[in-house]
């Protein structure tokens, strides 16, 4: 169904709503179906009838697969889509390791709109660009920039990092790496041959000095999709020569690569995305809540983007906003409890540090990372010859089935 104006779907004067959800990306709208199967009024406000073309988080697998299926929203997000079931690593030409995981790739505006569409027909969703913001202890007023205003008992902030609404409530923005990484996305095609053999592929960095994290490669509307994370600068002749030729790029900088998947061709148009790692101070405000990015952002390379969402969403909408909505009022220490909840406590600085981590082991050349990756290097070789064992049938040794892990340590 489509977004209306606000007088098209209700009377203003006569409706409070139990939550406003302000931002329809996917944080918001999958907090808005969560809440509008639970029953509760919901209105959902976003700028775009059709959320547009955005380059972000364009696969799905692992942690992310376990929250969709616990909020009944896996079928729904992933029908259609081509299923992986694998996911294969490798590093310097060889490879290293494969496990099973339920796997899916598509675009970011796709996963939107399809998140859209499964939206209960009794949550109000609005057009509209909101221009002020009021909250109290009691109830919470939108306004809309064509003077419309919604009253609810509860603002979910869940507009990504864009920052200007939670400022205007006073929460406060810390950024604590401007610059963070810088992730690509691209197509590859493989040369002389139908196809590649693994629709799911981490293939990891070669060389310390080129800044590069991993290259993920998987199955996308029936082509090759890559994600390459890096801790390039948007600025650095580096980056202008990727985008200019990411062919090029890649076979200079993985020039194991090919040694693994075959021939390939990689081509434009290349998409880049920026990160500044930031949180939220002063958040704990009265009749407002921050969910998503729009309180913290995390590296891509971690993957926990969208687990942290969906931690939000699972720990707001099944823990908390039930029982705030039990009794009046909706002061600054109902939704204190949210901000402490220990799920999402533990979530979050688990995405930091997996963030501080990922880009030190890529970049950093001090002696105690030097002897860091020496040692994940022993632990690879050791996966790599088990790996080769298990291919040509050798017996597996008890105690060594360990999974690969993109994040190692």
């Amino acid at each position: 169904m489509r977004f209306s104006s606000l007088t098209d779907r209700f009377e203003k004067a006569d409706r409070i709503f139990d939550s406003i959800i302000i931002g329809g990306g996917l944080s918001g709208t999958l907090a808005a179906t969560v809440l509008g199967r639970a029953g509760y009024h919901v209105c959902l406000i976003d700028r775009y009838e059709i959320y547009p073309k955005d380059f972000r988080a364009e696969h799905l697998d692992g942690g992310i697969i376990d929250s969709l299926m616990r909020l009944n929203l896996l079928d729904e997000l992933t029908d259609g889509l081509f299923r992986g079931e694998t996911v294969t690593i490798a590093r310097n030409a060889r490879v290293i390791g494969m496990t099973a995981t339920v796997n899916f790739g598509l675009r970011y505006e796709n996963l939107v709109n399809r998140a859209r569409s499964a939206l209960p027909e009794h949550v109000h969703r609005v057009v509209g660009r909101v221009s002020k913001i009021e909250t109290t202890d009691d109830l919470q007023s939108v306004s809309l920039s064509n003077g419309d205003v919604v009253t609810g008992r509860l603002i979910v902030l869940a507009t990504g990092q864009g920052a200007a609404v939670g400022r205007q409530a006073g929460a406060r923005r810390v950024t604590l790496r401007e610059r963070h990484s810088l992730t690509f996305g691209f197509q590859i095609e493989p040369a002389g041959v139908a196809s590649f053999k693994d629709s799911f592929l981490v293939y990891q960095r070669e060389n310390i000095r080129d800044k590069i994290d991993y290259l993920a490669a998987f199955t996308m509307g029936g082509r090759t999709r890559v994600n390459l994370f890096t801790y390039r600068d948007y600025k650095d002749p580096w980056t202008k020569s990727f985008l200019a030729d990411p062919d090029a790029g890649l076979k200079r900088n993985l020039p194991g690569l090919e040694a693994v998947i075959g021939p390939y061709q990689a081509s434009g148009p290349v998409e880049a995305r920026p990160i500044d790692l930031y949180v939220t101070k002063d958040a704990t405000r009265p009749g407002l809540v921050l969910i998503g990015d729009a309180f913290q952002s995390s590296c891509p390379a971690t993957g926990m983007g969208i687990i942290r969402l969906l931690t939000d969403i699972e720990q707001l909408c099944g823990v908390h906003l039930p029982r705030w909505l039990e009794t009046p009022g909706m002061d600054a220490t109902k939704v204190g409890a949210f901000y402490r909840d220990p799920i999402k406590v533990a979530c979050d600085a688990k995405a930091l540090r997996d963030s501080a981590y990922r880009r030190a082991v890529s970049t950093e050349t001090t002696p105690g990372w030097r002897l860091h990756r020496a040692r994940l290097a022993m632990v690879e070789q050791a996966r790599a010859l088990l790996h080769r064992r298990a291919a040509v049938g050798y017996p597996r040794v008890a105690g060594q089935e360990q999974r690969p892990t993109l994040v190692p340590g």
